[in-house]
């Protein structure tokens, strides 16, 4: 667990969106970035793989779910929902930019060296790093390290399911704040001297592809196999959405009420 102090520098919104191939102007982004700052409210996204391990009492506790991915997109959308595209990485950008130079932000997740990258690039924040691995077990032990801090935002990039289940206890002891999980973008942020995913990816909706040429090992299962694990367990797994109390809105995500 770590600490960054605020600089003067860092990355602007125009900069910022570069760094993740996001338009700065895309009102999708902003209208999510709303959400994701509002005080006493939890943000997370899905795609077909975060589906399809979703722990569904965690994910209940959150107020907004944004949805990432094409795969997921489309079974939505033949289920009657027509719902936007957004990311972590593609909003974050539009959140930081509505943040005050010193404003405090917690990073959970990650490991150690990339929550130290993602927080120098973060300079002008005052940054607290707890990693996911021994960061992560001495917050379970101590969380009052959290509480302490009284960060404005808290960033959980972790594993499907349990970023869910750690957003909410970190919601929980800082309501005010405002709290989002990012998946494995802190690690992306973290190693990006350019654009992780650069425009024409975006554009082009292959971010699938990009992330198997770049992580095969790790991610090829996901976009194969599991895919079509996904495919077969659709109907079961949107009705559990839609059995959640939740409403499609704005075509952009899920909202509940907190």
């Amino acid at each position: 667990m770590t600490h960054q102090s605020p600089n003067a520098g860092g990355l602007d919104q125009s900069e910022a969106a570069s760094a993740v191939g996001a338009s700065a102007d895309d009102p999708a982004f902003d209208a999510m970035a709303q959400r994701v700052l509002t005080r006493g409210h939890a943000t997370t996204w899905l795609n077909h793989w975060s589906l399809l391990h979703a722990d569904f009492r965690a994910l209940a506790r959150m107020n907004t779910i944004g949805f990432d991915g094409t795969l997921l997109q489309m079974r939505l959308r033949a289920a009657g929902h027509e719902v936007a595209r957004t990311s972590a990485d593609l909003v974050l950008p539009h959140v930081f930019s509505r943040l005050d130079d010193g404003t405090r932000i917690t990073l959970i997740g990650a490991v150690p060296e990339a929550g130290e990258a993602a927080a120098r690039r973060l300079e002008r924040f005052d940054v607290q790093v707890i990693d996911g691995y021994d960061g992560l077990r001495r917050f379970k032990a101590q969380p009052s390290v959290l509480a302490d801090f009284d960060p404005r935002l808290v960033i959980v990039g972790l594993g499907a399911g349990l970023q869910e289940v750690v957003a909410s206890v970190a919601l929980g002891l800082v309501p005010e704040a405002s709290v989002c999980t990012a998946g494995g973008w802190i690690d992306q942020y973290a190693r990006a001297a350019d654009n992780y995913f650069p425009d024409w990816v975006h554009a082009a909706r292959l971010g699938w592809a990009w992330r198997i040429a770049h992580e095969p090992k790790r991610l090829t299962k996901r976009y194969t196999v599991e895919a079509l694990d996904f495919v077969a367990h659709a109907p079961q797994l949107v009705s559990r959405l839609e059995a959640m109390g939740s409403f499609f809105d704005l075509g952009l995500a899920v909202s509940r009420q907190a």
